[in-house]
């Protein structure tokens, strides 16, 4: 390849790549223009809200129009000289890296989480048990509303693994700031550690798409901001499982376990595609005696585990009621809300709220269960892992939040083409446009009712009617050639 082919190849990616760190940079200060109009006892400013509602979703729209034309780029194997692989995979470090030092503006968590870790540093308080809006009564407390923090939650409903590093991170800074640094420091570390394991397992799986699945997950907006920008602790949880697929697929029953169980420590959610995983290990190992005796050690290093990490914090069957008592449906257009509404006709809202949630929770096991048994190979226990996670995230959860994507983006790039390709960047895209609903919200400019219909309605339903109609209109394809 001579030099005026390569630079050819080249300037696209860095066209793109330096197009979309000015999108991000506007993105950032129009979420923190939002953020800070009217905060504290100052009004709304209409007028400037306006625009900066405007600047965001024109930049927002405009940086998945970059990201779809990368991975266009990427299909067609237009990213094949060295050079512009490097930039590929180079501009997504530097964009998590420049929104590492900013403010979370769309999301309170990460202030929540290093207010469980002045919880956990005191000497008679609990994360589990005492709630984190506690903290606004300390001078700590001040520090994190200066950042915007409110006092709205309740005790922890992370595992165990994440407390401890909520409680050392702040061990080790002391302060509000020095501390949010660190976790969001972490959490763009493991984020970029995801995006090596997606390189490793397509390399094993399917090598064809290991730089395509690794631009899908490391390019989209959504993995950017949630991670870099607002600091969420579901990369955490992301890595683990896939740590726990790369150690799956490369045969090693019992450390895949052990990973799939420190992901369950940070949320219990990867708990979902346990199901999978043993059933593509049994069919493919021929040793079942073998199998057994792994998964039984994996198990029991992953009990010895959680007992170990829960032991600093337990304080009995009521360290874990955030957990129990999370996820409630509200009246939405969504499947959960929809049914909820529907039963509300029936039985009073405590009643109505269990049912629901015991009917989606017996539909969701039952799909979960029918689609890890029709695995056979590799790229079906990777499909399967991406359609169980995304219709958890699309069906099944009671309540929606943007960044709850993350964890089927991970797994959808884990099998970056056709309708999981699609899918990606519809539920990204909708994510992103329903961001700002918290601070509409929090500021006043929407009621709770229209927040939460506009979440759900964009947010959920939007994306699951796009992909069932590519999926119903594939499959009558499909019927169509097999009859001819």
């Amino acid at each position: 390849m001579d030099l005026t082919e390569a630079r050819r190849n080249t300037f696209p990616v860095f066209l793109i790549g330096v197009s979309s760190g000015v999108l991000y940079l506007i993105v950032y200060l129009t979420q923190r223009g939002m953020f800070l109009n009217g905060r504290g006892e100052s009004p709304v400013d209409g007028a400037r809200l306006l625009f900066e509602a405007g600047g965001y979703y024109g930049a927002t729209v405009l940086l998945f129009a970059l990201y779809v034309w990368i991975i266009f780029l990427c299909r067609q194997g237009l990213i094949h000289d060295n050079r512009a692989r490097m930039l590929a995979l180079l501009f997504p470090v530097l964009f998590n890296l420049g929104l590492l030092f900013g403010y979370p503006h769309q999301s309170i968590d990460a202030l929540t989480y290093v207010a469980h870790g002045y919880l956990g540093n005191l000497p008679d308080a609990n994360p589990y048990t005492t709630a984190a809006a506690m903290v606004e009564r300390t001078s700590f407390g001040e520090q994190l509303a200066s950042f915007g923090w409110l006092p709205v939650h309740g005790p922890s409903p992370y595992g165990p693994l994440w407390t401890h590093i909520e409680v050392f991170a702040f061990a080790i800074s002391g302060s509000a700031a020095a501390a949010l640094l660190t976790v969001k420091a972490l959490v763009v570390a493991v984020s970029l550690g995801s995006a090596a394991l997606i390189w490793k397992i397509l390399g094993r799986v399917r090598p064809e798409d290991q730089l395509l699945g690794t631009l899908v997950y490391l390019w989209n907006p959504v993995i950017v901001v949630e991670f870099a920008a607002e600091g969420h602790n579901d990369a955490l949880m992301v890595l683990c499982v896939l740590l726990s697929l790369a150690l799956t697929v490369s045969a090693r029953p019992a450390l895949s376990i052990v990973a799939l169980m420190l992901g369950v420590l940070v949320k219990y959610l990867p708990l979902m595609l346990l199901p999978a995983q043993a059933i593509y290990l049994w069919r493919t190992e021929r040793n079942r005696s073998r199998l057994a005796g792994s998964l039984f050690l994996g198990l029991v290093i992953g009990l010895v585990l959680t007992v170990a990490l829960y032991s600093p914090f337990w304080s009995g069957l009521r360290t874990l009621d955030a957990v129990r008592f999370q996820g409630q449906p509200a009246v939405s257009p969504s499947p959960s809300g929809l049914l909820y509404s529907y039963l509300l006709r029936s039985f009073p809202p405590e009643e109505a709220a269990r049912f629901a949630l015991l009917i989606l929770g017996v539909l969701f096991v039952e799909f979960m269960l029918i689609l890890s048994w029709r695995i056979r190979g590799s790229e079906g226990l990777l499909r399967a892992c991406a359609g169980i996670a995304l219709v958890y995230v699309l069906v099944a959860s009671a309540e929606y939040w943007p960044w709850y994507t993350a964890f089927p983006l991970a797994l959808l790039a884990l099998a970056p083409r056709g309708i999981c390709l699609f899918a990606a960047v519809a539920i990204s895209l909708c994510s992103r446009l329903v961001a700002p609903v918290s601070v509409f919200y929090t500021r006043g400019i929407v009621s709770v009712d229209t927040a939460v219909i506009f979440k759900m309605a964009v947010g959920v339903t939007l994306p699951l009617a796009m992909v069932l109609i590519l999926y119903l209109w594939q499959w009558r394809r499909r019927g169509e050639s097999v009859k001819e």
